[in-house]
């Protein structure tokens, strides 16, 4: 049995191929991310053509923002040539996983080829996203066609995507539900939670801080749950605490970071590279994820694997792996009142997590649903 993997960037697909690769069952890694970037060299079978995304981030750190397309158009654009490009170079194999918005053209290469496909979610369906999100762009005075990358042309090119798919692997059952919402056949839904990279994100004998602090990690916006997160630090008025963002600020987070009126203070460090944010992770008490809409939230299990107990939404799939009061706790979206008591029965309880969540159980799921699929 052998699996070849498409994907734009690394995201989730990257250490999961690293560790197919690692039990020789990846036939091929296409990527649009250039191999120099990857941190490591590649597994086997590396397959790249990654001209655009080069040319799409170079123009995002270079050119003013009066002189350059905008991110949405910029990032179709490296999405569809990506596209195109495996499309046109795929190589016959048992079964091929590639990402929603960028497979069309790798689907219907597949399909003539007699190659199986498994579109592979990152995140819930985009429906989804914008059905939960539309209201909260609202009370901020936004548009929801001001922020939302999505349009006609999208869902009719997603819609046929779906149509090319054998099977939906989803991370989380929150995901997996949303899919059956929409009318895909539960039969043909596979559930594989995401895991932590354990070369970068691993539990040491470190001792956390004295102080109690809570981290974020993510880009900070409405979307993250952000107005909720700073509602439950105004209610626990605990100025012995410490707020740590890991992640850019986006704009539409001015509005509830500029009404905070909390105690605990809170510390901004932008984005950071992984290893840097696998310290944090290792020295810091709690992690919070209070997202309106989360598909499953890959730094749950990294920083579970760092020992970090983590609190989520009940709108994070990453709630799957969470046992309340356990390794975290699992919250009502929106209730900033519950989160405030949780994140002070954590500031009473501390503790660390005690067990693994890196990529060797879900590889084996993998694996398992994929034999099973094609017997």
């Amino acid at each position: 049995m052998k699996i070849s993997i498409s994907s734009t960037n690394p995201c989730h697909l990257y250490p999961m191929a690293l560790e197919l690769a690692a039990r020789g069952a990846l036939d091929a890694y296409y990527s649009g991310y250039p191999r120099w970037k990857l941190p490591e060299f590649p597994p086997p079978h590396f397959r790249e053509h990654s001209f655009q995304t080069q040319v799409v981030y170079a123009a995002l750190k270079f050119l003013p923002e009066s002189l350059r397309p905008s991110s949405r158009k910029l990032f179709l654009w490296q999405d569809h040539g990506f596209d195109r490009w495996v499309g046109a170079h795929l190589a016959t194999c048992e079964s091929i996983h590639a990402m929603p918005g960028q497979c069309l053209h790798t689907f219907r290469a597949a399909r003539r080829l007699g190659i199986k496909t498994v579109l592979n979610h990152a995140t819930g369906p985009v429906r989804e996203w914008v059905r939960i999100m539309e209201p909260e762009y609202a009370r901020i005075g936004m548009q929801l066609t001001e922020v939302c990358p999505y349009d006609d042309a999208y869902f009719a090119r997603e819609d046929e995507e779906y149509a090319l798919a054998d099977w939906h692997c989803v991370a989380s059952s929150l995901a997996r539900d949303q899919l059956i919402s929409l009318g895909i056949d539960a039969q043909r839904i596979w559930q594989v939670p995401y895991g932590a990279d354990s070369r970068i994100f691993y539990a040491d004998d470190q001792p956390p801080s004295p102080t109690f602090r809570i981290l974020f990690a993510g880009q900070v916006g409405v979307r993250k749950g952000l107005r909720t997160l700073l509602d439950a630090l105004i209610l626990a008025q605990r100025a012995d605490w410490q707020m740590d963002f890991y992640g850019a600020v986006l704009g539409e987070a001015r509005r509830d970071l500029d009404a905070y009126r909390g105690a605990t203070p809170l510390n901004f460090h932008g984005p950071v590279a992984q290893p840097a944010l696998a310290t944090a992770f290792r020295t810091g008490s709690v992690l919070v994820l209070p997202s309106l809409e989360e598909g499953f939230g890959l730094v749950v299990p990294q920083a579970l694997n760092c020992g970090l107990p983590t609190i989520v939404s009940d709108r994070v799939g990453g709630k799957d792996l969470v046992r309340h009061h356990e390794n975290g706790s699992i919250f009502p979206v929106n209730d900033a009142a519950a989160l405030a008591a949780e994140l002070q029965w954590w500031a009473e309880h501390p503790q660390r997590v005690r067990e693994s969540f890196d990529w060797n159980g879900p590889t084996t799921r993998l694996m398992e649903l994929t034999q099973a699929a094609l017997s």
